[in-house]
């Protein structure tokens, strides 16, 4: 379905159901909002990781303005706070009360900053393999070179600095796109990230214009809703490192390291993860 939000169109999709008998009496289900990676990318790539939960909670998925089937508005309304306003929209428009709200890598930035600027919508919070900051990739950057070799930085460093030509997203395809996911995870990792399309303005806009001011790291502590952070322990981009960083500045937030996980997390240690949001979904109270 499209939803108009905020002067555009949102393309959500809805999956599990919300209500399921229970002996005489309909039971109402946990409601989880999915924020997708990218930027660029959309919801698609989750689907077949996340639909797994469907049988505990309803999932929802939203394609962020200008990505995937949502609307295309100026690139320069494609900001992390926009994006949040829009995601506390959706809430409201469906009636989704106060959800669960997981974002995968980038959809971290976007959930972090709904909880921030929309605590009243948020219940929980599931951040998978994100960060509080990009305004120093210097980490990331460093362990990408340990593992895959100085090609592999040069190419990551020219995309993540916003570099809009196509040649260094090729170079960054081939060098880069393999330290995403554990050797053993490839193909599942490429079959994944096929499903989603790609518009690399929304990319270039962020990482070119919008990365260095990205760190909300200051106001964790304001953050009130229980949540969880997982990370693989070999992710290069949001290394535990950061996920330490997130859990030990959000109030009471568990922390769950994946092994032998890359920044792929959720598709490398699925009963892992699905056991471990379940969990969370169905025994911690809603802030």
């Amino acid at each position: 379905m499209r939803v108009a939000i905020n002067g555009t169109e949102l393309y959500v999709d809805v999956e599990g159901a919300g209500l399921v008998p229970d002996g005489p009496r309909m039971r109402e289900r946990p409601v989880v909002l999915v924020l997708h990676g990218g930027p660029g990318y959309d919801h698609a790539h989750l689907k077949p990781l996340l639909g797994p939960l469907a049988a505990t909670a309803q999932l929802v998925y939203v394609d962020h303005r200008g990505q995937g089937r949502s609307g295309r508005p100026p690139v320069a309304t494609c900001t992390l706070e926009q994006y949040a306003d829009d995601a506390a929209a959706v809430c409201r428009t469906l009636g989704l009360g106060r959800p669960a709200v997981l974002g995968q890598s980038f959809g971290g930035f976007v959930a972090l900053h709904l909880a921030l600027r929309h605590p009243e919508v948020v219940g929980r919070l599931v951040l998978v393999d994100t960060g509080a900051t990009t305004a120093d990739l210097a980490e990331a950057l460093a362990l990408l070179e340990q593992r895959h070799g100085p090609a592999a930085r040069a190419a990551a460093a020219r995309v993540l600095d916003g570099d809009p030509d196509p040649a260094a997203r090729a170079a960054f395809r081939r060098l880069v796109m393999p330290a995403y996911a554990h050797p053993a995870a490839q193909a599942l990792w490429a079959a994944t990230m096929g499903l989603s399309t790609f518009t690399p303005e929304v990319s270039v806009h962020f990482w070119g214009r919008l990365r260095r001011g990205y760190d909300v790291r200051p106001r964790l502590g304001e953050i009130r809703a229980p949540t969880l952070v997982v990370v693989g322990e070999h992710d290069w981009l949001m290394p535990p490192s950061r996920a330490r960083e997130l859990a030990a500045g959000i109030p009471g937030a568990e922390l769950l390291v994946l092994p032998d996980a890359y920044h792929f997390a959720l598709g490398e240690q699925p009963d892992v993860f699905c056991a471990a949001v379940r969990r969370f979904l169905t025994t911690t109270p809603a802030g």
